[in-house]
């Protein structure tokens, strides 16, 4: 089946138990919160698996939107393991990738809006900067090239020349095949992103190769593509033998998001902002990153 996902775990869940050599996954419960961890190790599971090898990092957090201590344990959980993937020390460059117009697509935007840049900060009062023990961050919107007229990773090149990170951190909307992960599932992966690549409009990758620092992925389901999502649910009764045939003439022009998109999409920023701000600024209190990045969760 022609099956698009922007997330590991969905593309592991494709292959047989016969077909894992180079690919393993490790499952945990925090609570409320599921995790899932998957290591692919070898090119030949990267090409069976249709993703570059590396460390996948899964957060289910369903039901979190209506459950304040839910929500507060999803970012606590997704700080910590986006904390891990962080160089100790150094500068970091985060981008969000997307269409800040498009509410499905504005999840890269938006979440930079919320971070604590602390760059300039360092620069011009670094008295502040050492005293408050804030973690170096910097932050650029690229953008969609049909606005700009330039490649996302164009103008992440051109900042990182600039700015000389130690690490990208890479924010963006991700596709799902499964209606109940929109927007209640987090990726984190150290091997980069590819823009679009979930709903067949594949840019330039930002990887590590291309940057030659780490690059982290970061992002939340917020579409499915329709045949993809009627090829999913057919194969669960056994009916889709044939049917991608019958649909294929629409496959690349329907694009779904829940109806609720507006509320959805401003909570998951929420969600991931203040995880990124306590992952690189773990010295502050919430309240003091609230305060300094003028707003609050």
């Amino acid at each position: 089946m022609n099956i698009r996902t922007d997330l590991a775990v969905e593309s592991g869940e494709l292959r047989s138990a016969a077909d894992q050599e180079g690919f393993s996954e490790t499952k945990e419960t925090e609570g409320g919160i599921r995790l899932s961890r998957i290591k692919i190790t070898t090119p030949q599971a990267a090409k069976r698996i249709g993703k570059p090898e590396g460390t996948y990092i899964t957060i289910f957090f369903d039901g979190a939107f209506s459950d304040d201590g839910l929500f507060q344990q999803a970012i606590q959980i997704t700080a910590r393991e986006l904390k891990a993937l962080l160089p100790e020390k150094g500068c970091v460059l985060a981008a969000g990738l997307g269409n800040g117009q498009m509410t499905s697509d504005a999840l890269g935007p938006k979440t930079i809006d919320r971070l604590l840049v602390t760059r300039h900060i360092k620069q011009e009062l670094p008295e502040i900067y050492r005293e408050l023990a804030l973690g170096e961050l910097a932050a650029i919107k690229p953008g969609v090239l049909g606005q700009t007229g330039i490649e996302s990773a164009e103008l992440i090149h051109a900042a990182a020349e600039k700015v000389q990170p130690d690490c990208i951190l890479v924010f963006d909307a991700l596709a799902s095949r499964k209606t109940e992960r929109l927007c209640t599932t987090v990726q984190i992966s150290d091997t980069g992103i590819t823009p679009g690549s979930g709903v067949g409009n594949h840019r330039t990758a930002l990887r590590k190769e291309e940057f030659g620092v780490p690059v982290i992925g970061i992002g939340i389901p917020t579409v499915i593509d329709a045949v993809t999502m009627t090829l999913d649910t057919l194969s669960e009764v056994g009916k889709a033998e044939g049917a991608q045939e019958k649909i294929s003439p629409y496959r690349k022009n329907l694009i779904v998001t829940p109806r609720d998109i507006d509320m959805l999409i401003n909570r998951s920023v929420v969600l991931l902002s203040t995880a990124v701000n306590k992952a690189i600024h773990g010295n502050l209190s919430q309240e003091e990153i609230n305060a300094l990045a003028g707003g609050c969760a």
